[in-house]
């Protein structure tokens, strides 16, 4: 740890401004994993910035798709779902989709939106979450999800970022000079993980998460039963969050909520 009250030692910002950041791999991974608690944290007038690492345009059954077009598609589609959610502002980093990877450009990009935004709590994929599977005895016609490599770089590039980068002073000081000096993030939520931990209840938000996905039209056209499985799947875990805390939800998001800083007047 260096010495703070060192000579010339810049203060790295406890404050946060935003409420929360998502980081998703692909348009639609932010509906997928935290739409509702975007929007129920929006309506506790809180502020939510989304982010895009890559530039979706490998999310088609059709080879003949213009990449440029597909992507600004997706992009004006993600913007819509922002809207219907209320969250504030969205971001596209544009990296090539299926083929992401923690590289220096990808954390400098996340490094420069965390300090931009100072989000007090990040959200994004579990990189060490390498698949879902279920056991082939008990669920012999059940297959297993194998998550993407995309969302596991998403993961590895937001926790390498986050430390030490983001709040190092010496981490990317070609920032400052933009304007953006270090932060601190106070809280880490980890989705698509084994490890949950926290159940967001949102109850009053689901409608408008599926309003949401429903603006992915070049992702989901007009399919019904994909918005009966959200409701199920968000029902079941809130069934997960009686069994494991005893609570009591209609629907629920989950997360793995890991704490990062503690302010003074918390820890008191």
């Amino acid at each position: 740890m260096a010495d703070k009250n060192a000579p010339g030692a810049l203060d790295v910002i406890t404050t946060p401004d935003y409420e929360a950041m998502v980081i998703g791999a692909h348009p639609d991974d932010d509906d997928f994993a935290a739409a509702a608690t975007s929007a129920l944290w929006v309506k506790q007038g809180k502020k939510v910035v989304w982010v895009v690492m890559t530039d979706g345009a490998e999310g088609s059954e059709v080879p003949s798709l213009v990449d440029t077009e597909f992507m600004l598609t997706r992009e004006q589609e993600q913007r819509m779902a922002c809207e219907v959610l209320g969250v504030q502002a969205v971001e596209f980093l544009r990296f090539s989709d299926g083929h992401l990877r923690n590289t220096e450009a990808a954390r400098k990009a996340v490094v420069r939106l965390i300090r931009k935004y100072r989000p007090r709590i990040v959200i994004t994929h579990d990189p060490s979450q390498l698949f879902f599977a279920p056991d082939p005895d008990e669920k012999p016609e059940d297959t297993a999800y194998l998550n993407h490599p995309d969302h596991r770089a998403t993961g590895n590039i937001v926790l390498d970022a986050i430390f030490p980068a983001v709040g190092n002073p010496r981490s990317y000081r070609e920032l400052l000079v933009e304007g953006f000096p270090p932060y601190r993030v106070h809280e880490l939520y980890l989705f698509g993980t084994e490890h949950i931990n926290t159940y967001i209840d949102v109850s009053e938000t689901i409608d408008l998460k599926t309003k949401a996905l429903q603006c992915h039209v070049t992702q989901f056209g007009t399919d019904a039963e994909m918005l009966e499985w959200i409701r199920k799947w968000t029902a079941e875990t809130a069934k997960q969050a009686k069994e494991k805390k005893g609570l009591d939800m209609q629907y629920a998001e989950a997360f793995r909520r890991i704490k990062l800083y503690v302010p003074k007047q918390e820890e008191k």
